[in-house]
């Protein structure tokens, strides 16, 4: 009752306003993007945060010498920039920015930026991401201690230099990376430990500030007015909650509290069918990781047609139907295929079908033949392996089904190992595995990035193999400047590894998502941060 008199005393006062042409102005509604996710955001520290979830904050309250939207480099802090003649050399203009508490962005910042980012007393794990600038790898191994020598530079207050080892004509995308973001000298010393910890620990320059971070619950971003470009940002503030619970985040998002929710694997089929599912690559590539050491206590291992039997005992189609309800996809090669060519996808100008989205029994089991004959194994039966997964239901629903094909196809054993997702990175670390659920995601549009991890002094490559052959192509490529001719190389030592089967491709993600009604302009990359709300728009 006390509510209804309210209204109508409003009602009256308003009407009376406009009677004598006092009418108020009703404020403009808040443009809010509200969206969740499903894990904590460890920290913001541009040259020490190695998680998704922070690249996606830190690429919207942070902005580098260049903004990658929707697969194209548009200028950043740098308006404009040189590239030398032999590719070596790239000079950066920046343009009149401020830091979020008025102070300009610098050159100089940037410079302090790079360098901490290889200082060895930062250990930052994203350092070799700038090992192809000069000096870069020896500083952070510590073969050389003085800064000055990396190949970073402010020339002066607004020109910002990089000199490469060799050319890296996907050297502007893969400044994108978190790690190459700006952060500032006076502001990372003042705050010690605390730098990046909690919103009033760090200044901004992208085009969100943070307004609140409330570890493990919620982050609100609001619309930065120092921003550069703030005219093109159409969102006043974006809230992140804390749903670690994908079926949560869904109920959320079904009763209008969430604007955007990722659709759990086990669910794409129903809301696909409604016609209510966005997909796209994710970017990552998953395969199984094979430990070929020679052992004598598996030999087979070490023998690529006993890897190849398993890789063609394999039906994609199907146990990806079963696990994913047919959201991931067969990866039929290895390297992701939408990556840039020339002028097209890198799997446009160099296709390749190595294997079949079904199994081929015949040869499986020709290729196992050939590995017992070498062997002299008389039996199936005799052989066993264990696969080593985290526990997680989609990859026990993978690795299930993977054991129900190959011991029907080839009549060996095969055991499924499952252990935390901790301890799997761990074991997979320390080279404690037989075969292990292993995968990758891009830092850069270009087939190296996938092509790179396989070199036999890559500590990713734990895997015990290593050729010669591929290492001396790719360190061709790395020198030629011509970029058919560097993609050409790359496909060559692509098809080293799937010949050598290291790895046995499995598939690509996708990621399914829903908007409500109103929101525009999301874009979920396959490189670095998995969304982008910077250009979105909500109307409710």
């Amino acid at each position: 009752m006390r509510k209804t008199l309210h209204n109508i005393l409003a009602a009256i006062f308003l009407g009376l306003l406009a009677f004598f042409g006092l009418a108020i102005s009703a404020p403009a509604a808040q443009r809010e993007f509200i969206f969740s996710m499903a894990y904590e955001i460890p920290g913001l520290d541009p040259q020490k945060a190695n998680s998704i979830p922070s690249a996606v904050v830190g690429t919207h309250i942070l902005e580098g010498l260049v903004r990658v939207h929707d697969g194209k480099v548009l200028p950043g802090m740098a308006e404009s920039w040189e590239i030398s003649e032999d590719g070596l050399v790239y000079t950066f203009h920046l343009r009149d920015a401020l830091w979020s508490d008025g102070k300009p962005v610098t050159a100089h910042d940037f410079e302090y930026s790079f360098r901490r980012l290889l200082d060895p007393a930062t250990a930052a794990e994203y350092a070799f991401a700038a090992y192809g600038i000069e000096n870069g790898k020896a500083f952070n191994k510590g073969e050389i201690t003085d800064p000055s020598l990396v190949g970073v530079k402010a020339l002066d207050a607004k020109t910002f230099e990089i000199r490469l080892v060799e050319p890296m004509d996907y050297l502007l995308g893969y400044l994108q990376l978190m790690c190459f973001l700006p952060t500032r000298q006076d502001v990372v010393e003042h705050e010690k430990d605390a730098f990046a910890t909690g919103a009033e620990h760090m200044v901004y320059n992208g085009p969100f500030v943070i307004k609140e971070w409330k570890h493990e619950q919620s982050m609100i971003l609001e619309k930065n007015p120092r921003y550069w470009n703030s005219d093109a940002i159409k969102l006043d503030r974006a809230v992140i909650h804390q749903v670690y619970e994908q079926n949560t985040a869904l109920n959320l998002f079904e009763s209008g509290e969430l604007d955007m929710v990722d659709i759990p694997s086990n669910l794409y089929e129903k809301y696909a069918a409604e016609g209510k599912a966005k997909v796209s690559l994710t970017g990552a590539d998953d395969w199984i990781k094979v430990n070929v050491r020679p052992d004598p206590k598996r030999p087979w291992l070490a023998d690529k047609d006993f890897r190849k039997a398993l890789a063609w005992a394999i039906d994609r189609e199907e146990y990806l139907k079963i696990a994913t309800k047919g959201l991931y996809i067969p990866n039929l090669r290895y390297v992701l295929p939408i990556v840039a060519g020339v002028e097209k996808h890198y799997a446009e100008e160099y296709p390749l079908e190595y294997y079949t989205a079904k199994a081929d029994p015949e040869k499986a089991k020709a290729h196992l033949k050939a590995a017992m004959d070498r062997l002299g194994i008389d039996d199936p039966a005799k052989i066993s392996v264990t696969y080593l997964i985290q526990d997680q239901e989609e990859c026990r629903l993978m690795a299930e089904a993977l054991q129900d094909q190959i011991q029907r196809t080839l009549g060996i054993t095969f055991n499924v190992q499952i252990v935390t997702r901790k301890q799997r990175f761990l074991q997979e670390g320390q080279a404690d595995y037989e075969l292990v659920y292993s995968g990758w995601g891009p830092d850069f549009d270009d087939p190296l990035t996938y092509i790179e991890i396989w070199g036999s002094d890559i500590s990713h490559n734990n895997s015990g193999w290593g050729s010669k052959k591929f290492d001396d192509i790719v360190a061709a490529s790395r020198k030629e400047t011509d970029r058919g001719k560097r993609l050409a190389l790359l496909f060559e030592a692509e098809k080293i590894l799937l010949d050598e089967a290291p790895m046995i491709p499995l598939q690509l993600r996708r990621r399914a998502w829903m908007t409500q009604p109103g929101v525009s302009g999301i874009v979920r990359p396959f490189i670095g941060a998995d969304l982008d709300f910077v250009y979105a728009t909500v109307e409710k």
